[in-house]
């Protein structure tokens, strides 16, 4: 029996179940897109691809079961699910207890806090292509395994969380451990968000992920598909403010990584903003700035949506990144490039349900 099988009898039979009992419920929700993609600067020159790359495809059963006294039992199961191969991953999965008075603690394997600043990333609203240059500040949104998060009640306008996960040596997402902590604001239109993230032992290719050749005195150039342990300390902040129909936001991160004895930083600014210019119909775009060592990104990127109903949706989007001198430009989920410079454009679907 393959994993999406598997994952639909889980949740045909938790939807059964929950029919039963009166005091539980259980949703099936998820996520699914498929576009056409255009990237030049290939190894073949220009290509076409179908693609899904305008929002994180995914399957997941979610329960709640009613304690009594505001109290609550919880679950979630989740995959992400990709129709141009039919093949699925890993997404979340976990158990825990909700308290209105305490607050929620979640075991399992779970999204880090820096995931919780994708609502302040302008990249979030146009594609998983215009992700910040080789993720290395986390904010696209990543699982990790063996995980304990705690997210505090909002108090008056204010929440707070904090995460610590057990590093294993098979671990797929982190082999070393994991300490987190973050502080919310929200309060009519602005929101702001404060993150410090310390994860190790995550494995990493610089030339497949970031088009570098060199780097922790490595020359991945020799060795294109070589991985490193790598430690990311990240500093985070977000903001985001709303008003007369425009949602704008920033972002600045600063990643502190080690690796093979050596050090690197890596910095980031991403702003953006997107409006609706009529009922169900919406624009935006967004402009990020890294640097790594001595290496450099921009990357501008623009999208708009249009809805057919509440949960369809036809878009179009585009990304373009410049890389620095020495360097091959990388998109999310994409080989490098052949020059630094690489422009990715893409129409598609989504459905909610």
């Amino acid at each position: 029996m393959n994993n999406t099988k598997r994952f639909l009898l889980i949740a045909v039979s938790a939807l059964l179940f929950c029919d039963a009992q009166a005091e539980s419920s259980v949703t099936f929700s998820g996520l699914i897109g498929m576009g056409v993609n255009y990237g030049n600067h290939t190894a073949t020159g220009k290509l076409y691809q179908m693609n899904g790359t305008h929002a994180a495809p995914f399957i997941a059963v979610t329960g709640r079961e009613d304690l009594g006294g505001e109290a609550a039992a919880l679950f979630r199961i989740s995959n992400y699910v990709f129709l141009d191969t039919g093949l699925n991953a890993p997404l979340e999965s976990y158990v825990g207890l909700s308290s209105a008075r305490a607050g929620t603690v979640t075991l399992g394997s779970m999204y880090d806090l820096l995931a919780d600043l994708v609502p302040y990333t302008s990249e979030r609203y146009t594609s998983l292509l215009a992700t910040h240059p080789g993720n290395l500040d986390r904010t696209v949104g990543n699982s990790l395994n063996n995980t304990i998060k705690y997210k505090s009640p909002k108090y008056a306008s204010f929440q707070f969380g904090a995460m610590y996960g057990v590093g294993e040596n098979d671990s797929t997402t982190n082999t070393g451990r994991v300490i987190g902590a973050e502080f919310s604001y929200g309060s009519g239109p602005l929101e702001a968000m404060l993150v410090w993230e310390s994860v190790h032992g995550v494995r990493y290719a610089p030339f497949a992920r970031l088009g570098v050749s060199k780097l922790y005195g490595i020359d991945f150039a020799a060795a294109p598909a070589a991985t490193v342990l790598q430690n990311q300390e990240t500093s985070a902040a977000g903001l985001a403010y709303t008003a007369d129909g425009w949602r704008w936001m920033a972002n600045y991160t600063h990643t502190q990584l080690s690796a093979a004895t050596q050090q690197a930083t890596a910095r980031t600014i991403d702003v953006g903003a997107y409006t609706y210019v009529a009922a169900g119909t919406r624009v935006g775009g967004g402009y990020s700035y890294t640097t790594l060592a001595t290496y450099r990104w921009n990357q501008l990127h623009a999208h708009v949506d249009y809805e057919l109903s509440r949960r369809t949706s036809l878009y179009a989007l585009g990304v373009l990144q410049n890389a620095g001198s020495g360097q091959l430009a990388v998109m999310r989920n994409q080989p490098p490039a052949s020059s630094p410079r690489q422009l990715a454009l893409e129409i598609g679907m989504t459905h909610r349900f």
